[in-house]
Protein backbone atom coordinates (compact mmCIF):
# COMPACT_ATOMS: atom_id res chain seq x y z
CA UNK A 1 0.00 0.00 0.00
CA UNK A 2 1.60 3.10 -1.34
CA UNK A 3 -0.36 5.90 0.60
CA UNK A 4 2.62 8.57 0.64
CA UNK A 5 2.86 11.33 -2.24
CA UNK A 6 5.89 12.47 -3.70
CA UNK A 7 4.88 15.73 -2.09
CA UNK A 8 4.44 14.67 1.25
CA UNK A 9 7.70 12.33 1.12
CA UNK A 10 9.72 15.35 0.23
CA UNK A 11 7.91 17.24 2.99
CA UNK A 12 9.27 14.32 5.02
CA UNK A 13 12.53 14.54 3.73
CA UNK A 14 13.44 18.26 4.40
CA UNK A 15 11.65 17.66 7.99
CA UNK A 16 14.68 14.74 8.69
CA UNK A 17 17.19 16.56 7.13
CA UNK A 18 16.71 19.67 9.70
CA UNK A 19 16.63 17.18 12.45
CA UNK A 20 20.04 15.72 11.91
CA UNK A 21 21.29 19.53 11.47
CA UNK A 22 19.38 20.71 14.61
CA UNK A 23 19.47 17.64 17.13
CA UNK A 24 23.34 17.26 17.80
CA UNK A 25 23.46 20.75 19.81
CA UNK A 26 19.80 20.07 21.29
CA UNK A 27 20.49 16.88 22.68
CA UNK A 28 24.06 17.13 23.28
CA UNK A 29 25.72 14.43 20.73
CA UNK A 30 29.19 13.44 21.23
CA UNK A 31 31.43 14.57 18.13
CA UNK A 32 31.89 11.19 16.47
CA UNK A 33 27.87 11.60 16.49
CA UNK A 34 27.21 15.04 15.89
CA UNK A 35 29.14 14.93 13.02
CA UNK A 36 27.71 12.32 11.40
CA UNK A 37 24.58 13.76 12.07
CA UNK A 38 25.07 17.41 10.16
CA UNK A 39 27.23 15.90 7.09
CA UNK A 40 24.24 13.57 6.89
CA UNK A 41 21.74 16.99 6.84
CA UNK A 42 23.70 18.34 4.61
CA UNK A 43 23.97 15.61 2.18
CA UNK A 44 20.07 14.53 2.42
CA UNK A 45 19.07 18.37 2.19
CA UNK A 46 21.44 18.14 -1.15
CA UNK A 47 19.83 14.87 -2.30
CA UNK A 48 16.67 16.31 -2.00
CA UNK A 49 16.93 19.71 -4.10
CA UNK A 50 18.27 17.37 -7.14
CA UNK A 51 15.38 14.80 -6.44
CA UNK A 52 12.77 15.01 -9.67
CA UNK A 53 9.78 15.14 -7.17
CA UNK A 54 7.33 18.29 -6.64
CA UNK A 55 9.37 19.59 -3.60
CA UNK A 56 13.17 19.31 -5.63
CA UNK A 57 14.69 22.12 -6.90
CA UNK A 58 16.75 20.75 -9.86
CA UNK A 59 15.24 17.43 -10.73
CA UNK A 60 18.24 15.67 -11.64
CA UNK A 61 17.72 12.65 -9.80
CA UNK A 62 14.65 10.25 -10.54
CA UNK A 63 12.48 9.73 -7.33
CA UNK A 64 13.17 6.39 -7.96
CA UNK A 65 16.78 6.22 -7.69
CA UNK A 66 16.16 8.56 -4.52
CA UNK A 67 14.35 5.52 -3.02
CA UNK A 68 16.99 3.08 -3.43
CA UNK A 69 19.58 5.77 -1.92
CA UNK A 70 17.29 6.74 1.02
CA UNK A 71 16.63 2.90 1.63
CA UNK A 72 20.53 2.44 1.81
CA UNK A 73 21.10 5.41 3.66
CA UNK A 74 18.63 4.31 6.37
CA UNK A 75 20.38 0.76 6.70
CA UNK A 76 23.34 2.60 7.02
CA UNK A 77 21.90 4.96 10.36
CA UNK A 78 20.72 1.94 12.13
CA UNK A 79 24.70 0.76 12.02
CA UNK A 80 25.81 4.19 12.90
CA UNK A 81 25.88 4.13 16.35
CA UNK A 82 28.01 0.87 16.83
CA UNK A 83 29.94 1.42 13.34
CA UNK A 84 31.30 5.09 14.78
CA UNK A 85 31.22 4.23 18.60
CA UNK A 86 28.55 6.45 19.82
CA UNK A 87 26.11 3.44 20.86
CA UNK A 88 26.97 4.25 24.92
CA UNK A 89 25.10 7.59 23.97
CA UNK A 90 21.48 6.77 24.22
CA UNK A 91 19.99 9.62 22.56
CA UNK A 92 22.34 10.05 19.42
CA UNK A 93 22.12 5.80 19.13
CA UNK A 94 18.75 6.35 19.69
CA UNK A 95 18.14 9.28 16.71
CA UNK A 96 20.00 7.45 14.58
CA UNK A 97 17.82 4.22 15.01
CA UNK A 98 14.71 5.59 14.96
CA UNK A 99 15.71 7.64 11.78
CA UNK A 100 16.45 4.55 10.08
CA UNK A 101 13.58 2.14 11.17
CA UNK A 102 10.87 5.53 10.33
CA UNK A 103 13.27 5.99 7.01
CA UNK A 104 12.43 2.44 5.93
CA UNK A 105 8.68 3.01 6.68
CA UNK A 106 8.45 6.35 4.42
CA UNK A 107 10.54 4.18 1.82
CA UNK A 108 7.42 1.37 2.24
CA UNK A 109 4.78 3.55 1.82
CA UNK A 110 6.01 5.77 -0.78
CA UNK A 111 4.20 6.17 -4.48
CA UNK A 112 8.03 6.00 -6.03
CA UNK A 113 6.06 6.32 -9.61
CA UNK A 114 3.65 8.81 -8.96
CA UNK A 115 6.38 11.99 -9.74
CA UNK A 116 7.41 10.04 -12.60
CA UNK A 117 4.04 9.86 -14.11
CA UNK A 118 2.57 13.19 -13.10
CA UNK A 119 5.13 14.72 -15.55
CA UNK A 120 4.87 11.98 -18.51
CA UNK A 121 0.56 13.58 -17.82
CA UNK A 122 2.04 16.76 -18.16
CA UNK A 123 3.97 16.60 -21.19
CA UNK A 124 1.49 14.96 -22.84
CA UNK A 125 0.12 16.55 -25.64
CA UNK A 126 -3.74 17.14 -25.15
Amino acid sequence: MKVLSPTVHGVLDYALAVLFLVLPGVLDFPPPAAVASYVIGVVYIAASLITRYPLGVLKLLPFPAHGVIESLMAIAWIALPWVMGFAEHGPARNFFVVAGVGLLVVVALTNYRAAELDQRLRRAPV
